[in-house]
């Protein structure tokens, strides 16, 4: 019990510094800002589809484009967290202190979700006008938001570890978009595969399969779905943490 409750307390001193730190840099309010932008211009364009009746009224068309958003943002909120240390040697500092790689790790992704996820609760303005004026499917905005923030969280922890792989955050940044990337629109490369059983195999690797397929257009919590989702988060984290724990071992 002691060994828990230092962990959380570790944990929170990460957390805590590591959130403050974000909103200190002016970075993060030119991302804020255009995320909210075009979270609104995407809003506003489904609006007038609603009105001519085109399509059902719901939260898909500004999900959709957000979840894409995330390609670019995840990386450019993490790509600072482990090489910015590693830039400025101030990771031999924490090899020194009373913590330990893996609550390093979390510590530091949890802050960047906590700062995404605040961008997305912006976004309940959206759905209360929507359900104020409109009719919409509830259940399928829920697990259009459970997705998205899941969704989040994934990428983040790719942008964590890819954070950990050099100590210049340029090349962090290019290594975490282009694993998103990859993730992103693997499913399309997979219908062009003749092996059905591969094609499969990749299909199910895709961030698009897991949300698009069923937390959006089907508006499903499939178990299998949360478990990919939480699968990406912790083997992401895990590496991570591996390659800070050999960056003390060479220390």
């Amino acid at each position: 019990m002691p060994n828990i409750g230092r962990s959380f307390h570790n944990l929170w001193t990460v957390f805590k510094h590591e959130f403050s730190v974000y909103f200190i840099s002016p970075i993060i309010y030119w991302i804020g800002a255009g995320w909210l932008c075009l979270a609104g211009v995407f809003y506003s364009n489904s609006l007038g589809f609603y009105n001519q009746g085109t399509y059902e009224v719901s939260m898909s068309s500004l999900f959709s484009p957000m979840a894409f958003l995330t390609i670019f943002i995840a990386p450019a909120l993490t790509m600072r967290l482990l090489a910015e240390e590693v830039h400025a040697g101030t990771h031999e500092l924490l090899f020194t202190a009373p913590v330990r790689d893996w609550e390093v790790v979390v510590g530091k992704w949890l802050a960047s979700w906590a700062v995404m996820s605040s961008f997305i609760l912006v976004t309940f303005l959206h759905a209360g006008l929507l359900i104020w004026r409109g009719s919409p499917n509830i259940a399928v905005m829920i697990t259009g938001y459970i997705g998205l923030w899941l969704v989040c969280g994934a990428t983040l922890a790719i942008g964590v570890f890819a954070s950990s792989l050099s100590q210049y955050q340029l090349v962090s940044f290019m290594i975490s978009m282009g694993t998103l990337v990859l993730l992103w629109v693997a499913g399309a490369v997979s219908s062009l595969i003749s092996n059905s059983l591969l094609s499969e195999a990749i299909n199910q690797l895709t961030i698009t399969n897991h949300y698009h397929n069923t937390m959006l257009n089907l508006g499903l919590v499939d178990p299998i779905d949360v478990a990919y989702f939480v699968g990406v988060m912790a083997l992401f984290l895990f590496l991570a943490t591996q390659i800070l724990g050999t960056r003390r071992w060479r220390a």
